[in-house]
């Protein structure tokens, strides 16, 4: 009936459309011109998609004619945002009196199709021609140039009332039907499947529809069109085939299919259906064998002996207790390492520091080598008393700038740090010039150098005293931010990934324990009818039974898997994706899930869909590890360092702490390897393409095409505009897609009740 309606519809719409010469009608001539041109748009008002006719009407007079050498050259107007097509051929209209001029009439057409809605300018075209100046041969010729008129018209969106949902961008006047290549078909024998689509409009961009059929699966393949644009209209056809391969035998059908579009001449939305037919598949290769079983068949992740329950923390919500108290306790470790760090040796140093300037006093008259002896037993109490009080070893101040940078990282001024090197430099001079003529030149800037020098050396120590910082040895302030950038690096990785906690339960006795309303007997209830499904090679029964499953828990590997291998056994590679891509990033080091990944296609597991076997969970808990034991041998460290003899009696001390260093280290390399793995295993960005489409270099059915993507194809999603998403796939290529066709990767969050339950549960308990 539909089809019917089409037909008239378009009849009505070729008797509605303008004549070629429509154009002569509605300009108005110049007789001052030997040569007229003139351009029009029919009609003004038109529907996104719909056909426009461009008409451009050049007009010769008779005078004109007879001295024309060559034809005008014709610079056509730029067109943006616009399809175009010629229209047949150009008519001739013989001399004719034009409000009294005659003139011979060459009319040009062109079809118009707008992809936008708003008002479009057609810009004025350029004809150019030359006439000899007098009737000679040799006469030169004149060259002129004429512009027509520029044509305007308006470009309306369309109705959103009444569209039909499965409405993909059609204009147009269209019918369809539906054909197979063949009538002997089998299970497993793929067959052409064609859906042809002709009427009156832009065929080139009929979408292709979305077909499924319960009893086989459906790969598109390739798409012909065929164009007429030899009338006022055009017109013509675009076929759509499908590889159609049968998953079962007997009587099935193909229900009619449905090809919504807008019906621009009478402004409403129709679809074209076409007819139903009915296949007899006979036993193939895909039938159940005699014994029943089948060699093809990939296994169920079915436990046996023991059930383990692995509660599993998504990193969202509520964590469980006993990540908070690992929480609690990674923040509270590091604490006394870091007050008692600040705090050792506070007191002790001062007294010491004082202890030590009161030794540097004048020269005694008993030193074995005199004011010599007197200036070198000086600069090693100068020294001593400085490493002392910056923690540091008194061989590491042999030279100028070692002393000078542990003097400005404590906070000394420069003026200060400048003094302390002229004195030190001044005793060296005291303590260890030759006795000739160096020794001389020293004796001569004073009798009581020494004592001068011993003076000054004192007041130098209490300056050093008054300027440094009061913490004696403090951590810098770049590794204190570092650390607690590492804190923070490790427990966006702990909270970030799906860490398991097991917890055994013994098979024989999981009947008794649980009772008739128990969750878990409902879980293994639905488990055992959907492995069960699977046992009888109702594949689509037990695909869908487990991905319910999979929805109420959405981070079991186990069912993941069990739900990817039905749906692959049914045919159904958009669903085996799906469910193995999140199982596998779930449990990266599974070798049957990695195993069952390199069945599917090239696009499904490469590139940015491959799935590294990357152990996070584990270099998460050595990361923690490591962190709480290297921070818990340093706060140990710091406290013994308040017992100064204590610390210098162990002569493993400085083994310790550089073990403890290193641990923390280690830390810092387990976390960032462990946030690496995170973020290859991501599926945040990702998507898998459900039924094939063309990528297209911007959005919107108009734009270029840049190849196609494939049923089960993994891309990266990028920003989004409208109905449509950019995607990178894993071949490099970047286009746009529509939305409908992906479908997100992403893990889905756990929902109420699944947050009661343990993320794997025992799935062979016997139902009551």
């Amino acid at each position: 009936m539909r089809v019917a309606i089409g037909l008239v519809v378009c009849s009505s719409a070729l008797g509605a459309q303008s004549s070629a010469t429509a154009i002569l009608d509605r300009v108005t001539m110049n007789p001052q011109r030997p040569i007229d041109f003139h351009a029009i748009v029919l009609p003004t008002t038109v529907f996104v998609g719909q056909q426009v006719t461009y008409q451009v009407a050049v007009m010769l007079s008779p005078d004109a004619r007879t001295r024309l050498r060559r034809n005008p050259e014709f610079l056509p107007p730029e067109l943006r945002g616009l399809l175009a097509y010629e229209l047949g051929t150009p008519t001739r209209v013989p001399a004719r009196n034009y409000s009294g001029s005659v003139f011979e009439a060459h009319v040009f057409q062109r079809a118009l199709f707008p992809v936008a809605s708003g008002t479009h300018v057609v810009p004025a075209p350029q004809l150019t021609y030359g006439l000899p100046q007098s009737s000679s041969y040799f006469s030169r010729e004149e060259r002129f140039v004429v512009r027509a008129e520029s044509a305007s018209f308006i470009v309306k969106a369309l109705p959103t009332d009444d569209r039909p949902d499965d409405f993909n961008g059609a204009v147009g006047v269209f019918k369809s039907s539906v054909r197979i290549d063949t009538t002997s078909v089998r299970v497993g024998d793929p067959i052409v499947l064609t859906l042809r689509v002709q009427g009156t409009g832009n065929v080139k961009l009929l979408p292709r529809p979305n077909i499924e059929l319960e009893w086989a699966s459906l790969v598109a393949g390739t798409e012909r069109i065929f164009v007429d644009s030899s009338g006022s209209l055009v017109r013509g056809a675009k076929e759509f085939d499908w590889i159609l391969t049968p998953a079962r035998d007997g009587r099935v059908g193909i229900p009619s299919l449905r090809y919504a579009y807008f019906d621009p001449y009478v402004a409403r939305y129709a679809v074209a259906e076409s007819a139903p037919m009915e296949l007899s598949i006979r036993t193939g290769a895909l039938a159940v064998s005699n014994d029943g079983e089948s060699a093809t068949l990939l296994p169920l992740r079915a436990p046996t002996g023991t059930s383990r329950t692995v509660v599993t923390w998504s990193g969202r919500g509520r964590p469980p207790t006993t990540w908070l108290w690992w929480l609690v306790l990674s923040m509270v470790v590091p604490l006394p390492a870091l007050w008692w760090s600040r705090a050792a040796k506070r007191a002790p140093r001062r007294r010491r520091v004082a202890r030590d300037s009161g030794a540097v006093g004048a020269p005694t008259s008993d030193s074995a080598h005199g004011e010599r002896g007197a200036a070198r037993t000086t600069r090693r109490t100068l020294l001593a008393a400085l490493s002392s009080r910056f923690a540091q070893n008194p061989q590491a101040l042999v030279s100028r700038r070692h002393v000078a940078r542990v003097l400005r990282r404590a906070g000394v001024t420069r003026e200060t740090t400048r003094d302390m090197l002229t004195l030190l430099e001044r005793l060296d001079e005291l303590g260890f010039a030759s006795d000739d003529v160096d020794r001389r030149e020293v004796s001569a800037s004073g009798a009581n150098a020494e004592a001068v020098v011993a003076a000054r050396a004192k007041d130098l120590l209490r300056r050093v005293e008054t300027e440094a910082l009061p913490s004696g040895r403090q951590i810098p302030v770049s590794t204190t931010v570092a650390l607690h950038v590492l804190f923070g690096l490790v427990w966006v990785c702990a909270v970030r990934t799906p860490l398991h906690s097991q917890v055994s339960v013994p098979y024989a006795d999981a009947p008794t324990r649980v009772s008739a309303g128990d969750p878990m007997v409902a879980y293994a209830t639905a488990y055992a009818t959907a492995h069960d499904a699977y046992a009888r090679r109702a594949f689509v029964e037990a695909a869908q039974r487990f991905r319910a499953l999979a929805a109420q828990h959405p981070r079991n590997p186990d069912l993941l898997t069990d739900w990817g291998t039905a749906a692959w056994a049914a045919g159904d590679t958009v669903n085996a994706v799906i469910a193995w891509q999140r199982a596998a990033r779930l449990e990266p080091l599974a070798v049957d899930i990695q195993e069952h990944m390199s069945m599917l296609p090239s696009g499904s597991r490469g590139g940015i869909a491959d799935v590294p076997m990357f152990p996070v969970a584990w270099l998460v808990r050595a990361a923690l590890i490591l962190w709480l034991a290297g921070w818990g041998v340093l706060s140990v460290r710091a406290w013994r360092r308040r017992h100064p003899a204590a610390l210098a009696a162990s002569p493993a001390s400085r083994w310790v702490r550089d073990t403890a260093r290193l641990a923390l280290v280690l830390a810092a390399l387990s976390a960032g390897a462990a946030w690496w793995g995170m973020r290859a295993l991501d599926a945040s960005a990702l998507a898998v393409v459900t039924r094939p489409e063309t990528l297209r270099i911007a959005p919107g059915t108009d734009a270029d095409a840049m190849g196609g993507v494939t049923t089960g194809d993994v891309v990266r999603v990028g920003e989004s505009r409208d109905a449509w998403q950019r995607i990178v796939h894993a071949d490099g290529r970047k286009g746009w897609l529509p939305a409908a066709r992906l479908e997100a990767l992403q893990v889905p969050m756990a929902g109420p009740l699944s947050d009661s339950l343990p993320e794997r549960l025992p799935r062979d308990l016997p139902a009551r």
